[in-house]
């Protein structure tokens, strides 16, 4: 499937592709798991099943309602699946509603590195095009 799933994030946003992507829900019931180090901290119960969760969003308690991107653990769709936190899920684009911004690549260079690319949106603003699994320290890249 290609296209993105556009979110917010700390006030910024961001694009995934729809591939790494199985489904949206809200983070609603979000359970903190004590003494859990980064990079899964939280759980989410999702159809009577525990998700792990990370969860992004800046100063963000369990009772704090956003969205759950729920990921796959890899490109398959019959793998385990980890939920990453996000403050708001925004839309579902096709590939063509992201334009590449242009300019040079260099300029890019200092950003993390689970930034793939950045594109403009239809209002001109810029999207940061991220590895959705890199970001939830599935893979590094």
């Amino acid at each position: 499937m290609s296209g993105y799933v556009t979110f917010m994030m700390g006030g910024r946003e961001m694009a995934g592709r729809l591939a790494e992507v199985r489904e949206v829900v809200r983070a609603v019931g979000i359970e903190p798991l004590p003494g859990a180090r980064a990079p899964v901290t939280c759980l989410l119960t999702l159809r009577d099943v525990p998700l792990p969760v990370v969860d992004l969003r800046s100063g963000a308690d369990a009772r704090d309602v956003g969205d759950v991107l729920v990921l796959l653990a890899d490109a398959t769709p019959d793998q385990e699946v980890l939920g990453l936190a996000v403050d708001q899920v925004l839309a579902v684009l096709g590939p063509e509603d992201l334009v590449p911004l242009g300019g040079d690549a260099l300029t890019w260079r200092s950003l993390p590195s689970y930034v793939l690319e950045v594109r403009r949106n239809e209002a001109g603003r810029a999207v940061f095009v991220v590895s959705l699994r890199a970001l939830a320290g599935l893979v590094t890249v």
